[in-house]
């Protein structure tokens, strides 16, 4: 691989993580782990918005057993709903830590937004997250009294392992019930291919091989099929009934040929798909965006595209 593009922001970043004593975050226990996953947001992420409500959706208010949290862009009126399921690897990652950005998407969209916190690996492997996402989407879906206005179908995003998720719902609930799709930088092939950019940006810069070696060790049990449609759905004809995505590629993210895959296999199928690539950045914009102003610039973007195709879904 010739020398990669990297913008100055991402290498003030790369050198004060490089900088930074104590072991590897793969090496860490998973409680520890996502101690230090806080600790990355207070130092590299924006404040969320204090101008968006925000409404947590306990368990037993639910009967889910999973905790959500609704944000409010404004007064509550009938229209979609945004589902938004966050990233670390299922086996990171919180309401908290994607507190900022899902405030940011409900802002930019004009929608509510409602946040998953589904159960985490390695206490709940595989298929844990998939079921409590897939539970919360239809609660959702219905769930008009509890959101303060009515539920006009659902959009489901996500970042990582989130935008996983948020495929997976997708592929199961069809354009009938998900209007649209935001996937961010998402873990759409779980065999670990040895291959292109998962091969090429295996070391240095933020999620490497080790992380994902270990995310994959936690969060998939020995007897799982990763090559199946739900964790790696860019090796499979995609369902025709797939609803309009928008996609965005890191740069310099070992995931990024995954996210072109799948961007590719819409487009050559027919699908609607608006694919954004942020050149010199790495996985993690979405919640680095104090740090990485570009990468702010096109989490903005993107969700302003998905916005108006949930709106154009609608009308």
């Amino acid at each position: 691989m010739s020398q990669p593009f990297v913008l100055p922001e991402t290498q003030a970043v790369l050198d004060l993580l490089a900088a930074q004593p104590g072991p590897h975050l793969a090496d860490l226990p998973a409680a520890d782990a996502r101690a230090v996953y806080h600790l990355l947001g207070d130092l590299f992420e924006e404040p969320a918005d204090p101008s968006v409500r925000t409404l947590d959706l306990p368990p037993d208010s639910t009967g889910l057993g999973t905790p959500l949290r609704a944000y409010f862009p404004g007064p509550a009126q009938a229209g979609p709903v945004i589902v938004y399921m966050h990233g670390g690897g299922f086996v990171i990652g919180d309401l908290d830590t994607h507190n900022a950005v899902c405030t940011l998407v409900a802002r930019v969209s004009g929608l509510r937004v409602v946040a998953v916190d589904y159960r985490l690996a390695p206490e709940h492997p595989y298929p844990a997250a998939h079921e409590d996402c897939l539970a919360a989407a239809r609660f959702v879906a219905g769930a008009g009294a509890v959101l303060e206005a009515p539920v006009e179908g659902i959009a489901v995003a996500g970042d990582s392992a989130g935008g996983a998720l948020a495929c997976y719902l997708a592929a199961r609930l069809g354009r009938d019930t998900v209007r649209a799709q935001l996937l961010i930088y998402p873990w759409l092939d779980a065999t670990a291919a040895d291959e292109g950019s998962y091969r090429d940006f295996a070391e240095g810069f933020l999620l490497d091989r080790r992380l994902m070696d270990r995310f994959i060790t936690d969060s998939l049990p020995f007897e799982t099929d990763v090559a199946g449609p739900d964790l790696s759905p860019v090796r499979h004809p995609l369902p025709a009934h797939l609803p309009p995505a928008v996609i965005v590629a890191a740069g310099l993210d070992p995931l990024r040929d995954q996210a072109r895959a799948l961007a590719a296999a819409m487009a050559g199928q027919g699908l609607e798909c608006h694919f954004l690539e942020a050149r010199g950045l790495i996985h993690g914009i979405a919640t680095m965006r104090k740090a990485l102003p570009s990468g702010d610039a096109v989490i903005r973007r993107a969700t302003t595209i998905f916005a108006d195709m949930i709106r154009a879904t609608t009308a």
